[in-house]
């Protein structure tokens, strides 16, 4: 029988060949029988882990715990992702799309489970080519520049990733299950810094974040909620635990540059999405902002902090994607995803309305959902590690959890526009017509919100206990008594008795009165309708943050256009500078052997 790790990855791929030349039925029941079956074959290798599969004597997969909580996470999202996708994908490239669903997922399992760079790198590169061929997918007029955006830079990071991982090769050799090599020479931070370029661009770390917003309003509202919200936060989180914990013995310096990296991604995003008017930008955003925590959590050394940033990648991808998915069924059913162009879908739509509200609670940090717990596990095991560092360490580390508290309020503030411009407020007239979503897209995003609501609840008996904690602990971080006081169970009792309490006064009192809203008299018309987004306006002429979001708003923080007006520049320059004149080529000559005259004296 063939070895299981390889069936894991060959499933999906054969799938997806297959779905090439099968017609559209046939096509979807292939895909989710190929995930049922990758997540059973998951499932069925917990208890043990199986021979790794060799290539020419050498390990090329294998498997340990971290890559086994990446691994279901990767099928139970896809699959419940997928749900989503029965009904409702463009006509237009459901075809590809089809295609590209199982291949993703083949790909993610491939890098989850290489343990030798070549497959790796072979793996890692194609992840990257299918993120480029999903933004492709978009009907959007800027959907080629954001694919292409997404490729120079997704793509250029995995030369990075090649130099750092040709670097360790050559001083440790080419597996990956080599034993840590210490920071202590120019060598080794080199190393450290091509992977650490690698792990944040396929993460959306800052500064390389750039194309998480664009690809998650550009791409279609599936592929949005497949990869930058799940599955590539997965691989890139999963590098930088293997960098902290694997292939580096990491110092108390990188520890403070990663934490302040975490810290950086959390409030410029979260400020950005503040003031977004399209309801995936801004949910693209918040998939940078959250991965500032887990970058914060899986970088401090910290042993509750780094199983705290494990739990809040597994949480980020149940909510985001289910909050990218309430989002894409009020949009295929609205025609819309601005903003301005929603209002009061919460009473038409009133399962994905519990939905979206599940997910906003839980990704804003509140009691008792699972990001709550997630974040609360960072900010715990950050504190702990801040009284044993020196002063300037500790202030350091401090200003570092401010802002990522800050910006977890900022996160609350955001969504709540969300939810009031999209469910909440005065219907637009033409939304009259708007009903609840198909069967399959509110079953999806229910399933979502309910894992959202149980990992909450039952943090520590189930992703702590059988997922998290093995993984944090084989990785040298035994995070034992990390839920310390924290009892969601009597949150949430303490929570649901003054809303039974209002509830059974409403009930018993029953007197009710609806009415319009009313501007001098009269009932306001449709101009006057007052959006979710009026208040947030204000932010953007506030005296403080007025020149920063101007020079956001023309690019000057995205590396991408940065890099792309230097590029064109020099090039530019060097067109003017070749002329086709020889004196002017003399010149050059005769300059250029002076100056190496001088310098070789």
């Amino acid at each position: 029988m063939a070895n299981p790790l390889l069936l894991i990855i060959i499933t999906p791929l054969v799938a997806a060949l297959l779905n090439g030349i099968l017609p559209v039925v046939l096509r979807k029941l292939l895909t989710g029988l190929s995930l049922v079956l990758g997540l059973a074959w998951t499932i069925r290798i917990a208890g043990a882990a199986p021979p790794a599969f060799e290539i020419v004597g050498r390990n090329a997969l294998a498997l340990d715990k971290l890559g086994f909580l990446c691994l279901i996470a990767i099928h139970v999202l896809s699959l419940i992702i997928f749900v989503f996708c029965l009904k409702g994908l463009d006509a237009g490239t459901e075809k590809v799309f089809l295609v590209l669903y199982p291949l993703t997922v083949s790909i993610c399992c491939g890098v989850v489970l290489s343990r030798h760079a070549m497959s790796l790198l072979v793996f890692w590169g194609l992840s990257g080519l299918a993120l480029y061929w999903f933004a492709l997918l978009g009907r959007g007029k800027e959907a080629p520049a954001t694919a292409k955006k997404t490729f120079i830079l997704v793509g250029g990071s995995d030369a990075f990733l090649l130099l750092g991982l040709a670097m360790i090769g050559m001083k440790s050799g080419w597996s990956l299950d080599h034993p840590p090599i210490g920071l202590d020479g120019a060598y080794a931070w080199l190393a450290f810094l091509f992977l650490l370029i690698a792990a944040l661009a396929k993460a959306g770390g800052f500064p390389l974040h750039t194309w998480v917003p664009d690809f998650s309003k550009d791409a279609p509202v599936e592929a949005a909620a497949l990869l930058p919200a799940s599955l590539d936060k997965l691989l890139g989180i999963y590098l930088l635990a293997r960098m902290m914990t694997g292939f580096f013995e990491v110092g108390l310096v990188m520890h403070m540059i990663v934490i302040s990296l975490g810290a950086l991604t959390v409030i410029t995003a979260v400020m950005m999405a503040l003031v977004q008017h399209n309801g995936r930008k801004l949910l693209g955003y918040h998939a940078v902002s959250q991965v500032g925590y887990m970058i914060m959590g899986v970088g401090s050394g910290s042993a509750v902090a780094f199983a705290g940033g494990l739990f809040h990648l597994v949480n980020h991808t149940l909510y985001k994607s289910n909050l990218f998915l309430s989002l894409g069924a009020v949009e295929k059913r609205a025609g819309s995803n601005e903003l301005d162009d929603l209002g009061g879908l919460g009473k038409t739509m009133p399962v994905t309305f519990a939905a979206a509200l599940v997910g906003a609670l839980s990704i804003s940090g509140l009691p008792p959902f699972n990001g709550f717990y997630s974040k609360w596990m960072i900010y715990r095991g950050l504190l702990d590690q801040a009284r044993e560092l020196p002063p300037a360490y500790e202030i350091w580390l401090l200003a570092c959890i401010i802002l990522a508290i800050f910006g977890s309020a900022l996160t609350l503030a955001s969504f709540m526009k969300f939810l009031h411009a999209v469910f909440l407020g005065r219907r637009p007239g033409r939304l009259d017509h708007v009903r609840e979503a198909p069967f399959n897209q509110w079953l999806s995003v229910g399933l979502l919100a309910l894992l959202c609501v149980g990992f909450g609840l039952f943090a520590r008996e189930i992703p702590l206990r059988l997922l998290i904690g093995p993984a944090a602990e084989e990785s040298g971080f035994a995070a034992s008594g990390a839920s310390g006081l924290y009892q969601p169970q009597l949150i949430l009792i303490l929570l649901a008795l003054p809303l039974i309490l209002g509830l059974s006064l409403y009930l018993l009192i029953r007197k009710r009165r609806f009415d319009e809203v009313y501007l001098g008299g009269q009932p306001p018309d449709e101009q006057f309708r007052v959006t979710g987004t009026e208040f947030y306006k204000e932010i953007v002429e506030m005296r403080p943050l007025r020149s920063v979001f101007s020079l956001a708003h023309k690019k000057i923080f995205d590396i991408y256009h940065v890099g792309s007006r230097a590029t064109f520049g020099l090039s530019q320059l060097l067109q003017k500078a070749h002329s086709g004149l020889l004196p002017l080529y003399i010149l050059f000559i005769v300059l250029g052997l002076v100056a190496f005259m001088l310098l070789s004296r």
